[in-house]
């Protein structure tokens, strides 16, 4: 009976799904395999994939909710990738679904985040690439932009591993398992549970 009454204390895990999108010619954006990995061996199913494929995977997406599937969906990427997870946030939101978390790294000509978007975390390095994003005016979730300028360029902010702890952190929270500690098999590969700021 304890058993029972702590488990309704605590909250639920639902798997979720990461779908991380690379740059321009998918290859500037390894950075996006690195953080697909390593989300994979904290348990969240994530995939890497060219940001060519937003519309075929707002498809896919589209399908598996309507079958059922109503695990936390989460769009992360880097460079044109980050512009193309709000392409997609908005082609979900016209069909009513839900997007738990996006996470950015240096998008370039992002559109407005619409309202189906519950979080919304962009880091930025304001150069010539690198742009803040701005919300819809029904957009009422939380949106971050957090400038990483100084510290990286548009072409290394995708690989770096502070924010990949950041990033991951903030999936970990979306999923229900934010007290989850992930196991290292790599010194570099260390998961903090620090908040988000």
């Amino acid at each position: 009976m304890a058993n029972s009454a702590l488990a309704q204390t605590v909250a639920p895990h639902r798997p979720g799904h990461v779908y991380l999108m690379r740059g321009l010619f998918n290859v500037f954006s390894l950075g996006m395999d690195e953080l697909a990995a390593k989300l994979q061996r904290a348990g969240v199913k994530a995939e890497a994939v060219s940001y060519t494929s937003w519309s075929s995977l707002a498809d896919s997406i589209t399908a598996n909710f309507r079958a059922g599937n109503r695990e936390p969906i989460i769009l992360m990427g880097h460079s044109y990738g980050a512009d193309t997870t709000i392409s997609l946030a908005r082609k979900l939101n016209e069909r009513r679904i839900p997007v738990a978390l996006i996470v950015n790294f240096d998008p370039t000509a992002p559109d407005r985040v619409p309202p189906n978007v519950r979080r919304i975390i962009n880091f930025y390095v304001p150069t010539a690439w690198g742009r803040p994003v701005e919300a819809s005016k029904q957009f009422h979730g939380s949106l971050s932009n957090l400038n990483e300028g100084g510290q990286y360029s548009h072409f290394d902010v995708d690989k770096g591993e502070a924010l990949h702890r950041k990033a991951i952190a903030a999936v970990l929270q979306a999923v229900g398992r934010g007290t989850y500690r992930v196991k290292r098999p790599a010194k570099r590969d260390h998961v903090s549970e620090a908040p988000v700021q």
